[in-house]
C-alpha cells in the first residue's frame, strides 16, 4: 500500500459494483475501507464532482458469493479516467447496508493482521 495521508486503512478487494445513474456497465470494485472505496468502469464516466451527487451503489462482493449484495450511498471524491477506463473513489454515506459493510471491512482488517503475523 501507497504511503498516502488516508482517513481510513484501504484493503484491496474484489467484486461487481452497479450504479446504472453513472454507467450502464457494472465496474469492478477495487478497494475499500470504512469510509469509501475505489470503483474501476470499463467505459469512460463523465462525473460532475462539484455536484455532490449521492448515488445508490450495489455491491456484490467476491469473498461474499451466494450472500445479498450490499447497498451504499456514496458521493464521488475523485475521478480518474485511464486508458478509455474510469476510476472513481467514492465517500460511503450512511446506509441501509451501513452495519454489514461495517463489519466486512472489520473482517478485511483481521485477515490483513492474521497475514501480517504470518510473515513474521
Amino acid at each position: 500500500m501507497s504511503e498516502e495521508n488516508r482517513v481510513a486503512e484501504r484493503y484491496d478487494d474484489m467484486g461487481k459494483v452497479n450504479c446504472p445513474e453513472l454507467c450502464a456497465l457494472a465496474g469492478n470494485l477495487i478497494n475499500i475501507s470504512k469510509t469509501g472505496l475505489k470503483v474501476r468502469f470499463p467505459v469512460p464516466v463523465s462525473v460532475d464532482l462539484e455536484a455532490q451527487n449521492e448515488y445508490e451503489l450495489k455491491i456484490t462482493l467476491a469473498k461474499k458469493i451466494g450472500e445479498a449484495p450490499l447497498f451504499l450511498v456514496c458521493v464521488p471524491q475523485w475521478v480518474s479516467e485511464v486508458q478509455h477506463e474510469t476510476e472513481i473513489g467514492f465517500k460511503a454515506l450512511y446506509s441501509p447496508d451501513q452495519n454489514r459493510y461495517m463489519k466486512y471491512v472489520a473482517e478485511l482488517a483481521d485477515s490483513d493482521k492474521d497475514d501480517d503475523l504470518e510473515i513474521v
